[in-house]
């Protein structure tokens, strides 16, 4: 239950009118805003929930923030209305005020790549054992980590936050409204350069959530990482190590390829052997379920339990997801996103998938590189010049520099989605594995929907 006189205090607001004095739950959202609940009007680039307030208060009988500078809207607005300087901050106060309220560990999860898959295996691995809360799908953005917060009931044992960034500072704002006790990066690799500048500017990004991390808390470094290795933290924290190549604390061997069926590993966990199978393609993805198992194991997740869940969990859909076409060929669905590091994982996955036929390679342009994209795409051009891959199509305004890169007759470039499928379509058979991925904007999994 949220009272006004509470709401006003924690946004730092000014009460103009008071109708009704408490609500059950707070809202940013019109259409599923249910009675009783209290409406944060948020702003964006190309919408603005202002204009919507009536249309909450008509659904909820409840009232709303309101920028000061809206008089338009909140001197004509019935319920109970309070003022703030920017409602966008105010739902982060909000979610901060409702945090301070929460009991149980808040674990977070940051990195350039692999941040969702370990998110949601490690969601998977704790299972039903505990009261567990998680932000959804990807919703690791300010809004999305906020609303996740507010609609947090009681105190759940674990609460699980991925954090996502695309610009200086976004990470630490996270973290200060989360205040995890565990914290976790996978890796540090160029991503979101158009915010972040370089390699250096994501790096600090990164680790200012181990900086914000709880004192008395722990956080988790991958060994595997030369960025990530060689960090020392504060004084207050404790510190643990996970890897597959380099000695660390906690550490995963392959036991057995199995091709396209994914591995056997072995997982080493303070002293504990955990033999087990992961359905997951890629050495990049054995390293996301490192990453969840240590947190899991830390979380106080039995290793038979362990083992178990890990030889059940799939890959989520656009995450290098493995799906049989009805001619006989595979295709590897991994259209969520990509960036310089995620594009050279999959193609050298692909490479070392055993295929009896062709490997194919579909990719579109990588997004968010400001500046540097042109360099990272010639780059790209020259792994697949080099690369045994039979047949690479291109697609995006960027590519074009891989194409003239490549100039080996194996490279063709598409202005848009039909025109590569259908040349395609005339170019596989059964046998063969077709690698799908490329930034979100383009609406790769389109292609991966065409073709299966």
């Amino acid at each position: 239950m949220w009272r006004a006189d509470a709401i006003a205090s924690a946004v730092n607001g000014t009460l103009f009118r008071v109708e009704k004095g408490s609500f059950s739950a707070i809202s940013t959202d019109s259409r599923t805003i249910k009675a009783g609940e209290f409406f944060v009007p948020l702003k964006g680039p190309n919408f603005d929930g202002h204009l919507f307030v009536e249309a909450a208060y008509a659904a909820s009988g409840g009232g709303s923030l309101c920028d000061r500078t809206r008089r338009e809207v909140f001197e004509r607005v019935p319920g109970t209305v309070i003022l703030v300087d920017d409602t966008n901050q105010a739902l982060l106060d909000l979610a901060a005020f409702k945090r301070r309220e929460v009991g149980g560990t808040f674990v977070a999860i940051t990195g350039s790549n692999g941040k969702t898959t370990t998110k949601e295996l490690l969601v998977h691995l704790v299972g039903d054992l505990f009261p567990l809360v998680f932000n959804e799908k990807n919703y690791n953005n300010q809004v999305g980590v906020a609303k996740t917060i507010l609609a947090i009931e009681e105190s759940p044992k674990y609460s699980v936050f991925e954090l996502g960034t695309n610009h200086k500072g976004e990470i630490e704002t996270l973290s200060r409204m989360v205040r995890p006790r565990m914290s976790l990066i996978t890796n540090i690799n160029p991503s979101h350069l158009e915010g972040l500048s370089d390699l250096s500017g994501v790096r600090q990004e990164k680790l200012s959530l181990f900086e914000t991390t709880e004192t008395g808390g722990r956080i988790f470094i991958n060994a595997d990482d030369p960025s990530l290795a060689s960090y020392r933290p504060r004084g207050d924290l404790t510190a643990a190590t996970f890897g597959m190549r380099e000695e660390a604390d906690f550490m995963l061997r392959v036991t057995k390829e199995r091709g396209i069926e994914g591995f056997d590993v072995t997982l080493m966990l303070s002293g504990t052997e955990v033999r087990t199978t992961v359905r997951l393609l890629g050495q990049h993805n054995l390293s996301n379920v490192l990453a969840a198992s240590v947190l899991a194991h830390s979380m106080g997740v039995p290793s038979s339990r362990l083992a178990e869940a890990m030889a059940e969990f799939r890959p989520y859909k656009g995450r290098f997801e493995p799906i049989e076409s009805r001619k006989g060929f595979v295709v590897i669905d991994d259209a969520y996103n990509a960036n310089p590091a995620s594009m050279q994982w999959a193609i050298d996955t692909l490479l070392a998938l055993p295929c009896p036929g062709k490997r194919i390679a579909v990719l579109g342009e990588m997004r968010e590189l400001g500046e540097k994209k042109v360099g990272y795409h010639r780059e790209l051009g020259r792994v697949l010049k080099e690369s045994a891959l039979s047949l690479i199509l291109l697609l995006g305004e960027d590519t074009k520099i891989t194409f003239d890169e490549i100039g080996n007759g194996r490279a063709n470039h598409f202005e848009d989605k039909a025109h590569l499928v259908d040349f395609l379509s005339g170019k596989i058979g059964k046998g063969d594995i077709v690698l799908v991925k490329g930034s979100r904007a383009l609406g790769m999994d389109e292609i991966v929907e065409a073709l299966t």
